[in-house]
């Protein structure tokens, strides 16, 4: 059976409520489920994961980091098959759950489930690219929940007054998938802590600002950092620890203020 990808994604998000008994009814092999519906959509965050790390960059106060182009595909391709991995795994546990919640076993309807209820999160996961709009990617994934909560009666037939349970348990399991995918994807993101031996700074001299970097050692080859305000934290540093020093030989053990040192 084929699947008009944009009309049914239209559906899941607009009209959720009377798509999920057409959903029931029709006759659809898993395959058909995955591609090309879910094999498309997730696609999206996946590249948008890609853009926001190697294209765009991250960072604050003016550094910016990107990770090498080999890095952020492995994270492209990585977020990409344990999302599949990770929607088939979650349909498969919910049909098994169900008799446990006077539902039935049945696994295709719990793949269903799982595949259209990802919708809003994988169109939402475009987000993730755009600097400032992460956040709403979580409200796709929240969104998401609220799908599987609707269509768990009528997808799995457990009795209504059950619902609330079987989606309490459901959305476990969701949220441990989604971690998942962050652990999998993790082995492609740099490290929290960066050994100060890794950073190289420019040499002193007369160059706009603009142009001072630092260069960060990683396994996948050296990061370029722009890092204007480095040397002059540094300068500021110093000054501080030398004015507290002269504070503390002074007689009687009286402490000076410390000044910063001015730009």
């Amino acid at each position: 059976m084929s699947i008009d990808l944009i009309a049914r994604a239209r559906a899941m998000v607009l009209t959720p409520g009377p798509t999920w008994p057409t959903i029931e009814q029709e006759n659809t092999p898993w395959q058909a489920l995955f591609v090309p519906y879910l094999a498309t959509l997730a696609l999206i965050p996946a590249v948008a994961a890609f853009v926001a790390w190697s294209v765009l960059g991250f960072g604050s106060f003016g550094v910016v980091v990107r990770l090498p182009m080999a890095s952020g595909l492995g994270l492209m391709v990585t977020q990409y098959v344990a999302s599949l991995v990770m929607v088939f795994a979650w349909g498969w546990l919910i049909a098994q759950l169900a008799p446990s919640f006077g539902g039935q076993a049945q696994v295709i309807n719990g793949l269903k489930l799982t595949v259209y209820a990802s919708t809003p999160a994988m169109l939402a996961g475009v987000f993730s690219a755009m600097p400032g709009l992460g956040f709403l990617s979580l409200v796709g994934g929240a969104y998401a929940l609220y799908l599987v909560y609707q269509g768990l009666p009528v997808l799995m037939k457990n009795p209504a007054e059950r619902t609330l349970p079987f989606f309490a348990v459901s959305a476990v399991i969701g949220i441990l998938g989604s971690i998942f995918i962050g652990m999998a994807c993790s082995v492609f993101l740099p490290s929290p802590q960066v050994d100060a031996s890794a950073i190289t700074a420019p040499a002193p001299g007369n160059g706009p600002a603009s142009d001072t970097t630092v260069t960060v050692q990683s396994p996948d080859g050296e990061t370029k950092v722009v890092a204007e305000s480095l040397q002059d934290m540094a300068r500021r540093l110093e000054a501080m620890a030398a004015a507290q020093e002269k504070a503390q030989q002074q007689p009687g053990g009286a402490t000076a203020p410390v000044v910063p040192a001015s730009q």
